[in-house]
């Protein structure tokens, strides 16, 4: 029992400061996907995330329950980030002249700083140092970059022939889903790499989507919300175990089925939140540095295994869940200070 409550005691504070502290009753969505919204949104996804890569020997029934919706978290990190790139392209006109100058800054300086961290970090622990951590890059990351060029390369092309929307739209959706089809069929099972996130890419789609029919969706989340807010809370529940019962079945189960559940859980949260405010100091420190923390947990897990390895899940978790919130929070600001010099 001790050990389910020392689990839930990070995962708790999170959802519960950043869906219920502060949080102000909105007559209309203005605020949905704003970017305390997102914020918020990231803070908590980047809390359940960690549940996902506790290691053998520390996991619990408890830990395992929320990290199953780890993939949802991965598939909303997405979703945000390609919701931003499409809103900065539309309302920056030079947007594409710093594109990769400021992407290539947010998404590689903290990563950069997080290997030289577990560089010195397990070069101490061990007593040696591996040089090669100095350049891994996280797959999200490498998803992400992907998508980047995919991005720029129709944005290109959109300026240059005068693209229609409806055009640039339907060249990134069969982009990513190429990307994801071949990631399922030709990926090796079990081996992290370029092809990695297959169903969590869909998330860019859902990006873009939102972007581009805000006003219809958010118009379609506030009618008659209480029903939909039923209805899509059983489809969840229906869906979930219709997953569960056949996620091992070759692509229309562990591939179709679970990009259904995904897309069914993200309206069902877009539902519960569309008509509030969110935000507080704490949530927006947890949305700040949650890119940090995703990158960083899984070294600060085997460094704890190395040096305290007889630790209860509990124990271990929370331990987790604290030093990689103190780290994340020192190498953000680090990567914050260098990217704001660098950055147009």
């Amino acid at each position: 029992m001790l050990n389910y409550i020392l689990t839930l005691i990070v995962p708790f504070i999170a959802i519960i400061l950043g869906g219920a502290v502060n949080v102000k009753k909105k007559d209309d969505a203005q605020d949905l996907f704003s970017k305390d919204y997102t914020s918020v949104l990231k803070g908590i996804c980047c809390i359940i995330v960690v549940m996902v890569h506790i290691r053998d020997g520390y996991t619990n029934p408890v830990q395992d329950a929320i990290g199953s919706f780890g993939y949802i978290c991965v598939t909303l990190f997405f979703m945000i980030s390609a919701y931003g790139m499409q809103l900065s392209f539309e309302k920056k006109n030079d947007y594409l002249h710093h594109f990769w100058r400021n992407r290539l800054l947010a998404l590689l300086v903290p990563c950069f700083l997080i290997n030289v961290f577990a560089f010195v970090l397990f070069g101490i622990l061990d007593g040696a140092f591996a040089f090669r951590s100095l350049w891994y890059i996280n797959d999200y990351v490498l998803v992400l970059l992907q998508y980047c060029v995919w991005f720029y390369l129709v944005m290109k092309l959109k300026r240059a022939f005068a693209i229609s929307n409806k055009v640039s739209d339907m060249m990134l959706i069969i982009g990513v889903i190429m990307s994801s089809l071949i990631a399922f069929f030709f990926a090796d099972r079990g081996t992290s790499n370029l092809l990695g996130w297959r169903c969590e890419r869909f998330g860019l789609i859902y990006g873009l989507l939102l972007f581009r029919f805000l006003r219809s969706i958010k118009e379609w989340l506030i009618q008659n919300r209480l029903s939909k807010i039923i209805l899509f809370t059983i489809l969840s529940v229906i869906i979930g175990l219709l997953y569960l019962r056949w996620k091992n079945v070759f692509f229309w189960g562990e591939y179709l089925l679970k990009i259904i559940l995904g897309a069914t859980i993200i309206v069902w949260i877009l539902l519960l939140s569309v008509k509030r405010q969110f935000g507080n100091k704490i949530s927006f420190w947890l949305g700040r540095i949650s890119y940090e923390v995703y990158l960083l947990h899984t070294a600060i897990m085997l460094a704890i295994i190395k040096v305290v390895p007889d630790l209860s899940s509990g124990v271990f978790i929370l331990a987790t869940y604290l030093l990689t919130l103190v780290f994340a929070t020192g190498i953000n600001w680090c990567s914050a200070t260098i990217v704001k010099k660098l950055r147009v």
